[in-house]
């Protein structure tokens, strides 16, 4: 296991969470991004700030560093957070954090986002806006706070079979670093994750190679609202 794949695997659940109540949030909204003014509009009655990550090629199927584009010549008041992790990256030995490009292969741009979003001090989301030949991947500031809330147990088992079923990450990492966050009390033994919050359990069972082979719930009913 390298360190990104370490990083990730522990910011991934939170950062995936994020990203579903985040696309809630937004709805139907088309973009529209200002690179000069360093924003984003969605739909006519949301604005928010953004900070530029990468781009992903459609052509030769590569990753782009936004700090490693010159031709766009960004302002250095977008890239700060993008110069931030290739900082972290050159302290920390992360290759994909300070190689300027490399093959969607080995890491695509939404894990690279979602690793970018949970390292982040500040809260944010990303958002892929695609166009022809590729995609802009950027992080987004300021968004409401109900977008970092924490999810319900039943939620929270589909962001894990979601998360292991579309990024390839540590699954033993993964869950533990999210139910944590998530306010679980995290009880671990040889093979197994028993998380308790109020009256929910969560119990994930994984095989010699750390990987869930089962995972199941205990769930309180939730209340309709009337």
């Amino acid at each position: 296991m390298n360190v990104f794949t370490k990083i990730l695997s522990q910011q991934v659940g939170t950062a995936f969470a994020k990203q579903i109540q985040f696309g809630q949030f937004l709805g139907e909204r088309n973009f529209n991004i200002n690179i000069k003014q360093g924003v984003v509009a969605f739909g006519a009655d949301l604005q928010y700030p953004i900070q530029l990550l990468g781009t992903e090629a459609e052509g030769d199927n590569s990753w782009l560093w936004a700090w490693a584009n010159e031709g766009s010549n960004f302002s250095t008041n977008i890239l700060q957070s993008c110069n931030a992790l290739r900082d972290f990256g050159n302290q920390h030995t992360i290759e994909e954090f300070t190689n300027r490009s490399f093959s969607l292969d080995v890491v695509d741009g939404h894990s690279i986002s979602l690793a970018a979003s949970g390292l982040n001090d500040n809260k944010c989301c990303y958002y892929r806006a695609p166009y022809s030949g590729g995609a802009l991947f950027f992080l987004v500031f300021n968004v409401p706070n109900e977008v970092f809330s924490s999810i319900d147990a039943a939620q929270a088992i589909e962001v894990i079979t979601d998360v292991i079923s579309n990024v390839d990450v540590e699954h033993w990492i993964m869950c533990e670093s999210f139910l944590n966050s998530q306010g679980f009390t995290v009880e671990l033994s040889e093979d197994k994750i028993n998380a308790i919050r109020g009256n929910d359990t969560i119990k994930i069972i994984f095989d010699s190679q750390k990987r869930i082979s089962e995972i199941s719930g205990s769930l309180q009913p939730q209340l309709l609202a009337t």
